[in-house]
């Protein structure tokens, strides 16, 4: 059912005009209307995961909450935090933190924008310091932190993160309780004042883009300080001969697998073939229902990093729909059958078909597609279009380069085992 869905999204799909860019004073914006009635607009700032030492767990995302939670003007009269007093004009704001960014999206209306846009440009220039606005924000990440630490899907792909990626890039998304407690007004203004900087930021609009998310984009790029950090190359760990068995415990009915392989990134040669190999392993670990059930309850599945080089393709296998043992055979049998001889005509026609339609639902929401234009333009050096070359690359993909690129990323890999406590292990 998912597939093909998938697939005829990807059939479905019309073309879109590549993205304009635009001078927003001091960054790169890059524009792609399309038919929406809303507008996102998402800004790429290089204060990521790798900006932290490992001593600052969490950091990174305490200081975009921080900037989420300062007060801001409400419509009714007074100060509110500044999440609500976009919502209040008839937007939104959130924010996600990866390996080398993070990103602040807003969305809604023209005049939701036009209206929300200047108040999210006075937090990102000077966030509030203040215990009430630390407070707040500690809450709101704990919670954020206690949901993914409920999913043993995430609890594996961080697992796996940590353990092939070197220094701050390496460490959890949002931190951890302890380590955010550590955590201090001059920390979060040392690391805003440090890394929020022009240089190197990149904004992507898209849906119903015009003067409004142009002027919005120019206000968020003007909040920034003048200057540009140096970039870094994320460092990663090589893999062992044998697996390395990372072990954690969780309050689960039965053992999560994850299995971690280092990956091409969005842009490389080998991504599409790798795409193919994504769509063919996931068929082997999902059964089949007659209805699309949640990602979190389906017997298993993947998480692709592409936005981070190198990047990292983790499959997770839920141990209550498959057995874990028989699952996790199945999908070093597969990488190392895919990397002894070419597939068939048949199966490799079948999941280059799958990879299309699965590729085009990556992009289906407004903030998704936002996402795909910045990732490519400011993570990975790519043109704004990359994405769109990505479904093309697909039809050309052949067993051969399935193949080569099974045995070159896909025999060495990491697990990572979410175990019940109530196992006594």
């Amino acid at each position: 059912m998912i597939a093909a869905l998938a697939c005829s999204l990807a059939l479905a799909a019309p073309p879109s005009p590549a993205p304009a860019a635009i001078d927003l004073g001091g960054a790169r914006g890059y524009v792609r209307p399309d038919g929406s009635p809303l507008a996102g607009i998402e800004l790429f700032v290089r204060a990521g995961l790798d900006r932290e030492s490992t001593s600052q767990n969490g950091l990174a995302a305490l200081v975009a909450e921080t900037v989420l939670r300062s007060p801001a003007d409400s419509p009714a009269g007074g100060a509110v935090p500044l999440v609500d007093a976009v919502d209040a004009r008839g937007a939104s704001l959130s924010y996600a933190v990866g390996a080398q960014s993070v990103r602040f999206y807003l969305e809604g209306t023209p005049d939701g924008i036009a209206a929300a846009a200047p108040l999210v440009a006075r937090a990102l220039a000077a966030p509030s310091y203040d215990a009430a606005t630390l407070t707040a924000a500690r809450g709101a990440l704990g919670e954020r932190i206690a949901n993914d630490e409920d999913d043993p899907r995430l609890v594996g792909r961080a697992m796996l993160r940590g353990s092939y990626y070197r220094g701050g890039a390496g460490l959890a998304e949002l931190g951890n309780a302890s380590a955010l407690a550590a955590l201090g007004p001059a920390d979060v203004k040392a690391f805003h004042d440090r890394w929020y900087l022009r240089g190197g930021a990149v904004v992507a609009e898209v849906g119903n883009t015009g003067p409004a998310s142009d002027a919005a984009g120019r206000a968020l790029v003007a909040a920034l300080a003048d200057g540009a950090a140096p970039s870094a190359k994320l460092q990663t760990r090589p893999f062992g001969a044998q697996p390395k068995r990372i072990v954690t415990h969780r309050d689960v009915g039965a053992p999560y697998v994850a299995i971690g392989f280092a990956a091409p990134p969005l842009g490389d040669r080998d991504f599409p073939a790798a795409l193919v190999l994504r769509s063919l392993v996931s068929s082997v670990l999902q059964r089949r229902t007659a209805t699309s059930v949640p990602a979190e309850l389906r017997s298993g599945g993947a998480f692709y990093g592409y936005d981070a080089a190198p990047a990292q393709l983790v499959f997770w296998i839920n141990g209550v729909r498959l057995d874990p043992d028989t699952a996790l055979a199945a999908v070093d049998a597969v990488m190392k059958t895919a990397a002894e001889k070419p597939l068939g005509a048949a199966v490799l026609a079948r999941y280059k078909e799958t990879a299309r339609g699965e590729w085009a639902l990556e992009t289906a929401s407004l903030d998704e597609r936002a996402g795909a234009v910045g990732t490519a333009a400011a993570l990975l050096g790519l043109g704004a279009d990359a994405t769109d070359a990505v479904r093309a690359a697909l039809a050309r993909v052949s067993a051969a380069d399935v193949r080569r690129v099974a045995k070159k990323y896909f025999q060495r890999f990491d697990v990572a085992l979410i175990i019940p406590r109530s196992s006594g292990s």
